[in-house]
């Protein structure tokens, strides 16, 4: 599995979790990074966890894990104050305070950590782990420790499944592969490439795994879907210049993870003297 793919499998997961899964994963985390230091913590008492969800005695840092994904941005920056302010009171010398969350803050919120917190807590390194942090954090450990963490067996050796590619000749044939995908296959391109083309294919390729990653926010509004189906033209006819034709379909994960995930399948060719449909399987042998 390559770290891409992985990140997104990490990724996906993490969204979704909530409450107390949430936490248990974090806690997962916690006792990976910091073996012989983080100490879960649960809610029991009066003072349930003391404002702590989890800390390291003798690092000093303390973590609180908050599923915030859907949450009102009100009610997130109440929380955060609430949490970051007990722990001060009824925790000694912390010198790192942690706000893990499956969600990618707004920016109000972000700037009210900035701003606000930082500024009146200057003794105090406040850090906020999002979605996108914690997938990479969790994604540079060793694959035994991401099967953990996660909770999800990965599989090197997966059973292969044939996949029908289409011509991608518009945005608007490509764009439904990469919003409805959650991770991609390694791109295929033809043996006998060029160092210009292979430049060329990647950075197109990568611009493709880009839209795919932030789909979901460029669907928020059709214009912004069309100015991505227009730069999706734009790409594809600088491969056609280049005498290539891009084939794309969407496959899944299949046996390699316990989530099954749809994931987009990228195959660069030459120009054919006509245009018969392509299948390849999710490695893209012929």
């Amino acid at each position: 599995m390559d770290q891409n793919s992985l990140r997104k499998l990490v990724e996906g997961q993490l969204l979704r979790l909530e409450g107390n899964a949430f936490q248990d994963c974090m806690d997962r985390l916690g006792l990976e990074l910091y073996p012989d230091d983080y100490q879960p913590v649960r809610a029991a008492g009066p003072k349930g966890d003391a404002k702590n969800d989890g800390y390291c005695p003798k690092a000093r840092v303390f973590f609180a894990a908050h599923a915030t994904r859907g949450e009102r941005i009100d009610k997130t920056k109440a929380k955060i104050r609430s949490d970051l302010e007990g722990c001060l009171q009824e925790h000694r010398e912390v010198r790192v305070w942690r706000f893990l969350t499956n969600d990618t803050l707004p920016g109000e919120v972000d700037q009210f950590i900035d701003n606000e917190l930082r500024l009146r807590y200057r003794g105090v390194t406040i850090e906020v782990w999002g979605l996108k942090t914690l997938a990479a954090e969790i994604s540079k450990l060793k694959r035994e420790q991401v099967d953990r963490i996660i909770d999800v067996i990965t599989v090197d050796e997966p059973e292969f499944d044939v996949v029908f590619l289409r011509h991608m000749k518009t945005g608007r044939d490509l764009w439904p592969i990469l919003s409805a995908s959650q991770a991609w296959m390694p791109p295929v391109e033809p043996d006998d490439c060029t160092d210009d083309e292979q430049d060329l294919i990647d950075g197109v390729i990568q611009t493709f795994i880009d839209w795919l990653e932030i789909s979901e926010d460029v669907e928020i509004s059709r214009s912004g879907v069309r100015d991505a189906q227009r730069g999706i033209n734009e790409l594809l006819q600088e491969l056609q210049d280049k005498g290539l034709v891009l084939y794309s379909g969407t496959g899944d994960s299949g046996n390699r993870w316990a989530v099954r995930l749809p994931m987009a399948i990228f195959k660069v060719d030459r120009v054919p003297s006509t245009d018969p449909s392509a299948s390849i399987n999710e490695h893209g042998r012929a």
